[in-house]
C-alpha cells in the first residue's frame, strides 16, 4: 500500500507551507485543519490529498479522520508532521493570569500531541516503518515570559517524544522534535490587538539578541523536517533539534574583555 503523510495544523502558516511544498511529490496526504482552510485552496481538488477539519483534542475525531483517509487514499500511516499548537492570547504572567486559561493551553497542547501519536503509532508499528516530527519550540530552552503554559506544554512534548521514541525504535519508527526560534511569518494575518503587539515585541527582541540576527525561515524548517522524515535514517530518534541561530549556545569569552 501507499505511504500516507499526515500534517496537523495544515491551516497555519508553517503547516500550509509544508503541505504546498510536499504536494509536488504527489504522495497521499491527510491535511488536518482546525477550521479555516483558505491557505490550502489550491490543494483542495487534488485526488491524492484529503483536507479534514478535526479537533485534535478529541482522540476519536482524529482516529475517524485518519481511518477515512487511509481507506479513501488506499494508504497506511507512514509519516506524521505535527505542527498544530494553541497559544494563549492573554499574554499575562502566571501570577496575573487566569488559572482556567493556563490549564486549557497546557492541556490542549499536550493532549493533541498524545492523540496524534496514539492514533498513528499502531499502524506504523505493525508495518515496521514510521517517521514522526513533532514541532516544539525554542522556549523549551529559554522559557517564555508571559507564556508559561505554552512553554511548559512544549517541554512536555519534547519529553513525550524522547520517551515514545524509546518504545518505537525497535520497530523502525523514529520520532524526533524540532524546536524553532521565532519563524519568519506574517504576524498580522494571525493576530491582532495587544497580542499582536506582544508577538511583534518578542520577535524584534529575539532578532536583536540572536547571534545570526535572523528569524527562522520556513525553508529551513522544511529541510530539517525532510531529513527527519527520510527513509534512509536508521538511528536518529528521540532527539530535539533546536533551530535558533545559536541563541541557546554558550557564549564564548570576549577577546577584548576576557568575560
Amino acid at each position: 500500500m501507499k505511504q500516507l503523510l499526515i500534517i496537523t495544523g495544515a491551516n497555519g502558516q508553517v503547516g500550509s507551507y509544508l503541505a504546498q511544498a510536499w504536494a509536488e511529490t504527489r504522495l497521499p496526504m491527510l491535511l488536518l485543519i482546525h477550521s479555516d482552510g483558505r491557505r490550502l485552496e489550491k490543494l483542495s481538488s487534488r485526488p491524492e490529498i484529503m483536507i479534514k477539519a478535526c479537533d485534535l483534542r478529541d482522540l476519536a475525531s482524529f482516529k475517524a479522520a485518519l481511518d477515512e483517509a487511509c481507506r479513501a487514499l488506499d494508504a497506511v500511516p507512514a509519516r506524521l508532521v505535527h505542527t498544530a499548537a494553541i497559544r494563549s492570547y492573554d499574554a499575562r504572567t502566571l501570577a496575573k493570569g487566569e488559572p482556567l486559561i493556563w490549564s486549557e493551553i497546557f492541556n490542549a497542547n499536550v493532549s493533541m500531541a498524545y492523540n496524534v501519536l496514539k492514533a498513528c503509532l499502531p499502524g506504523m508499528l505493525s508495518g515496521r516503518f514510521g517517521r514522526i516530527v513533532m514541532f516544539a519550540s525554542n522556549v523549551v530552552q529559554t522559557g517564555l515570559h508571559s507564556g508559561s503554559a505554552y512553554a511548559a506544554a512544549k517541554a512536555a512534548i519534547v519529553n513525550l517524544v524522547r520517551s515514545v521514541a524509546l518504545e518505537a525504535a525497535p520497530d523502525n519508527v523514529l520520532i524526533n522534535s524540532i524546536s524553532p526560534a521565532p519563524v519568519e511569518t506574517d504576524l498580522e494575518s494571525d493576530y491582532e490587538g495587544e497580542y499582536l503587539a506582544f508577538r511583534q515585541r518578542y520577535f524584534a527582541a529575539y532578532r536583536a539578541a540572536s547571534p545570526t540576527g535572523k528569524l527562522v525561515s520556513m525553508q529551513e524548517l522544511k529541510r530539517v523536517a525532510e531529513l527527519l522524515l527520510s527513509e534512509e535514517l536508521a538511528n536518529l530518534t528521540g532527539q530535539n533539534l533546536v533551530i535558533d541561530g545559536g541563541a541557546s549556545a554558550p557564549l564564548p569569552a570576549s577577546p577584548e574583555t576576557g568575560n
